[in-house]
């Protein structure tokens, strides 16, 4: 009898402390995206910052989460790190032309919002979406536009 009952209070403990690891394991990952995200939220409001169009921030913000971008689609069996492939993924000119280098999994369910504001020195915001299976993330960054500055001619 006290051997069923060890047991059965094993079982249980056992239980409970891989439910607890299994929730923590959960929640550091969706931190983990979520830190991930501002970040590439950072790269496309960097990039709208010093002037660049929204195809250029997006694939800013694409190439920055790649670590939570879920597996790789395209190519299927490169061995190929992608160290390799986003240079030429940034310098790709459309978006079959950017998909036909490097795609992956979230990068079709992640809006990427990029708003440059107004005024002569705008502040530009920045927010990604992104939904999977297991959780929905977002990402935000806010900086200064300086662009205006250097771009356009303040009649001077």
């Amino acid at each position: 009898m006290k051997r069923a009952q060890a047991m059965f209070e094993t079982l249980i403990a056992v239980l409970v402390i891989m439910l607890i690891f299994t929730g923590a394991f959960r929640i550091s990952r969706m931190l983990a995206a979520r830190t991930v995200l501002d970040y590439a939220a950072a790269r496309a409001a960097r990039a709208k910052a010093v002037g660049f169009n929204d195809f250029m921030c997006v694939k800013s913000a694409r190439a920055a989460m790649i670590p939570v971008a879920g597996k790789r689609l395209w190519p299927v069996d490169d061995e190929a790190d992608e160290v390799y492939r986003v240079p030429i993924y940034m310098a790709s000119e459309n978006y079959p032309h950017a998909n036909g280098i490097l795609e992956y999994e979230h990068w079709h369910t992640t809006g990427i919002d990029v708003d440059s504001g107004t005024g002569i020195s705008p502040v530009v915001d920045a927010e990604l979406h992104m939904r999977t299976e297991e959780f929905e993330s977002i990402g935000r960054a806010k900086i200064e536009s300086h662009f205006p500055f250097y771009m356009y001619d303040q009649g001077r």
